[in-house]
């Protein structure tokens, strides 16, 4: 493709994202037609641009003097995206403000383009980091730098102490591609060696079992294996929700927010197909997903309901206290993955985090009644706030439940999940931010 029209649809995605600070349904609209290697371009100017957000608005600002928020949608985001290519990719200088002052022309008109042009080339050999330095006050220095929003910031520090950083930057870090084996169909041997065959570079996980890195660029759907539902793109801490539920043959089983359907089938991979997975979600959209997942991979013990189980007294009657097992994979605010979507630092806020705390805490009671005595649930969200992890678990405990020991655990986690609670990092495990707590009633 030639280089002004990606980045002309960088640009129409980058304002659309500032309407309503969604990324994903703008941009893939836009590049569905084109070539893989096209997308995956596209893809990380778009994706890289907004994780810098911030901090390529400051150095914009400071090395030309123009406020961005006076200027043109197109014209704002294009200097944007030419910032990011001079600062962060091994785009040549030449092309980067080019091809981009060219889109700009196409969109906008000459004049804009000019802007654009005279703009860009302040930005070669800017010493950002250093007028980033020069900020006083601690936090607004480091959520500059990182780009993140202040407050977040400030409550990350006040959680996670010197470990502030390190998370920072490994959230600003483009996440590796995991795959699960489907042990319906293939091991991790043969998977392993059915990738290796085809030149395509891989690894074990070094802990979690059943997961394979695949390094380098790919295209996931003509990755050998794929048609023939050999594997589940899925990221480590996402598929030990499921493997901490240490799901049986033969049992029933509740998994909750179960849309589009990675846990659900790591279930259904863990028992060989062989519990009953009664998998609920309130979106029929994702839950169309969930059939076509389930299909790929083989999967016929599945059975999909949308409801909410806080809302459907009929279904809490039909299985009351029916569910040898519930895995919780409740809304949250998904501060854990941003590094996979970086449109989640500029779309957060208190409120949304207090709201999502609420229905955590509805889901809990409502699964309540309908484990088994002696059952076991296990809650899980992809969120680093303290208010949808460890506040949960203690108000758990206020209402009755009783925290459980994991079953089943990999060796490395053992220290860490003593007393049936656990964390993962991208930072300290090189997975998406997770937590989870196991529970009995």
């Amino acid at each position: 493709m030639t280089g002004w029209k990606t980045r002309q649809i960088a640009i129409k995605a980058l304002c659309a994202f500032e309407n309503d600070k969604k990324l994903r349904e703008h941009l893939e609209p836009l590049i569905k037609e084109f070539k893989p290697v096209d997308r995956a371009f596209i893809r990380e100017l778009v994706s890289g641009t907004v994780r810098y957000l911030k901090l390529l608005d400051f150095c914009i600002e400071k090395a030309t003097g123009k406020k961005l928020k006076r200027q043109l949608c197109a014209v704002r985001n294009a200097l944007r995206l030419v910032a990011y290519q001079l600062m962060f990719t091994g785009v040549p200088e030449y092309a980067a403000i080019n091809e981009t002052v060219e889109a700009v022309k196409r969109l906008a008109g000459r004049k804009p383009a000019g802007f654009v042009n005279a703009v860009s080339r302040r930005l070669i050999g800017f010493d950002c980091k250093k007028k980033v330095g020069r900020i006083k006050d601690f936090y607004k220095r480091i959520s500059t730098l990182y780009s993140f929003e202040t407050w977040m910031v400030k409550r990350w520090h006040r959680f996670y102490g010197d470990e502030l950083l390190p998370l920072l930057d490994s959230l600003n870090k483009v996440a590796p591609l995991f795959v699960r084996v489907n042990l319906l169909k293939t091991t991790a041997e043969e998977l392993l060696k059915l990738f290796q065959e085809n030149g395509i570079e891989v690894e074990p996980h070094p802990f979690i079992p059943h997961m394979v890195r695949v390094k380098g660029r790919v295209v996931v759907e003509e990755l050998p294996g794929f048609k023939e539902g050999l594997f589940y793109v899925q990221d480590p801490a996402s598929y030990m929700a499921a493997y901490l539920l240490n799901p049986k043959p033969g049992e029933l089983i509740l998994d909750v927010g179960a849309a589009p359907g990675g846990k659900t089938t790591a279930i259904a991979s863990l028992t060989k197909d062989r519990a009953r997975v009664v998998a609920v979600d309130v979106s029929r959209e994702r839950m169309e997903l969930l059939k076509l997942n389930c299909r790929r991979l083989g999967i016929e013990n599945v059975e999909p309901i949308i409801t909410d189980i806080r809302r459907d007294d009929s279904f809490r009657e039909k299985f009351h206290r029916s569910f040898d097992r519930i895995l919780i994979d409740a809304p949250c605010s998904a501060t854990g993955v941003i590094r996979r979507h970086p449109e989640g630092k500029w779309n957060k806020s208190m409120e949304l985090i207090r709201h999502n705390q609420r229905i955590q805490r509805e889901l809990l009671l409502s699964a309540k009644d309908l484990l088994k005595p002696g059952g076991v649930i296990v809650y899980s969200v992809c969120s680093l706030e303290k208010e949808e992890g460890e506040e949960n678990r203690k108000f758990a405990k206020k209402m009755g439940f009783k925290t459980a020991e994991f079953e089943k655990i990999p060796e490395p986690l053992k220290e860490r999940a003593r007393g049936g609670e656990l964390r993962l990092f991208p930072h300290r495990d090189n997975t998406d931010g997770f937590y989870y707590a196991a529970f009995r009633v």
